[in-house]
């Protein structure tokens, strides 16, 4: 295994256990699941370091992981949305990876962060909210479309994590651009 290969699982490795951390440590939690964390950073932030495949790869082992510490299981299909897609998906972010480094200002590489979180958090929110409204409809309020609860109560919860994510990557990109940046051996 070349070095280069080596460094990267190893960045895969740690960014996935501190994102796992970062949700162990939430902002602010929903009563029946989902909370306001930073567990997108890491993953997003190696999507945009090294692309899409590492991006979604990191994003599943982060979904796998949370599924085997305090996840809920219904069925197969509800633990692919719930887990597998949405944190996965978080990692498509990787597709701005290339625009992203070729940017010849901060301006535009700003922009780009802020579209590849918001491609991570829109795939993210998709997943669960789909299978809020396949898997738990049962805590709509009674007389809502389920819909309109899936949708309230996902994106109260991901569009804040989203957000606060882009932000603490345009600061660190501000701060230190080199971050982003692989080295090659």
């Amino acid at each position: 295994m070349s070095h280069t290969k080596l460094r990267t699982l190893a960045e895969v490795a740690i960014f996935s256990a501190i994102a796992l951390v970062f949700d162990k440590l939430p902002l602010f939690t929903m009563p029946q699941g989902g909370s306001v964390s930073l567990v997108m950073l890491p993953i997003l932030f190696l999507a945009l370091r090294h692309g899409l495949a590492i991006g979604v790869l990191a994003g599943g082992i982060v979904g796998t992981i949370q599924l085997f510490y305090g996840g809920y299981f219904l069925n197969p299909f509800q633990v692919f949305l719930d887990y597998a897609l949405s944190y996965a998906g978080i990692g498509l972010a990787g597709l701005f990876t290339r625009p992203f480094k070729a940017s010849k200002t901060s301006t535009s590489a700003i922009s780009w962060i802020g579209l590849a979180s918001l491609l991570g958090g829109n795939i993210r929110f998709l997943a669960n909210f789909l299978a809020g409204i396949i898997f738990y409809a049962d805590y709509a309020t009674p007389g809502m479309p389920v819909w309109l609860y899936s949708l309230q109560y996902n994106i109260s919860y991901i569009l804040p994590s989203t957000l606060i994510a882009a932000g603490l990557l345009i600061v660190l990109y501000k701060s230190r651009p080199a971050f982003f940046k692989v080295k090659s051996s």
